[in-house]
């Protein structure tokens, strides 16, 4: 089969409607023609067109321009333009509104799910006479729509900026390539393929996992104090000290370790950068050894290079 041919299946998630994205709805057709066929390429739902390379590289290279042309005005004080700053600008929206969803989730599903569930196991311990059937049912409801929520919007959510990274990844990659080609002989010349490769491979998947994890950063001062609030009014004192525990283990400990990780990080992209130029320069030479048959020569040197450093 022809893996370059371009199959036309569109997407049918550009035309679900809300509750069908909620739930995946549009997906099941897919999972129930692989449950009973073979997939093959011309099977796969084409690239929707909010994640088409083009389009995003197009947004990216947009706010970049701006960027370089605002850093330009500035020519008393020289700065560079900030990448960081082009791609707020072209996701923030998108990613703003599942950052709400996750605050709503966080703050009011996450924190009234135990305040109702300690009600519903108060309520057995009080009697099911002293306050009604009704208001058992209402609790008990209220422990399943919670938890059924909060299934719906982590997911939701999840996906939501799992997909906002690969964006901004895939925006990066473009804007890169398209950089690349219109370096000059002597630009291409002083870039290692190796720091190509590794930046076009390993560095821009940094931004897959940061976008799951960084409205936790403005999430979670708060959702501590109002845990702490709930623990406080249960607990009395006692939750001091769990508090203190959990900021203890959170900023130091979490706060070295990253930084460690962060040092460790650097380190094995120089290697990486070097391994990768290193290989080209092996296969490159291997190709000439091939196109001009040396290898016997070749070999008998590798021999005596053997013999030598034994």
């Amino acid at each position: 089969m022809d893996s370059t041919k371009k199959h036309v299946n569109p997407s049918p998630e550009e035309k679900a409607t809300f509750l069908s994205k909620i739930f995946y709805c549009w997906f099941m057709p897919f999972l129930k023609y692989g449950y009973k066929h073979d997939l093959e390429i011309k099977d796969i739902y084409n690239t929707t067109k909010s994640d088409l390379s083009a389009a995003l590289g197009d947004q990216l290279e947009k706010n970049w321009l701006k960027e370089v042309q605002r850093a330009a005005k500035h020519k008393d004080r020289p700065r560079k333009p900030s990448l960081s700053r082009a791609i707020f600008k072209t996701f923030y929206k998108t990613y703003l509104v599942y950052g709400l969803f996750l605050l709503f989730q966080c703050l009011v599903i996450k924190m009234f799910q135990p305040i109702v569930l300690a009600l519903y196991i108060g309520y057995y311990d009080k009697g099911t006479n002293a306050l009604g059937p009704e208001i058992g049912w209402l609790l008990a409801v209220g422990v399943v729509t919670m938890s059924f929520v909060n299934m719906i919007i982590m997911h939701y959510t999840n996906l939501g900026c799992v997909r906002i990274g690969m964006r901004v990844r895939i925006a990066c990659c473009s804007l890169i390539y398209r950089k690349l080609l219109k370096l000059s002989q002597g630009s291409l010349g002083q870039t290692a393929a190796g720091q190509l490769v590794n930046l076009l491979s390993n560095d821009v998947q940094r931004f897959d996992m940061a976008s799951t994890y960084l409205h936790y950063l403005w999430i979670m001062p708060l959702q501590s104090i109002i845990a702490f609030y709930v623990m406080y009014r249960s607990v009395q004192m006692a939750a001091v000290a769990g508090m203190a525990a959990i900021a203890l283990q959170a900023i130091p400990l979490q706060g070295y370790l990253s930084k460690l990780q962060g040092i460790y990080r650097s380190k094995i992209a120089l290697r990486t950068d070097y391994r990768v130029k290193l290989m080209s320069e092996i296969t490159s030479g291997i190709q000439v050894i091939k196109m001009y048959a040396w290898e016997k020569p070749f070999e008998k040197i590798v021999e005596l290079a053997r013999k030598y450093f034994q």
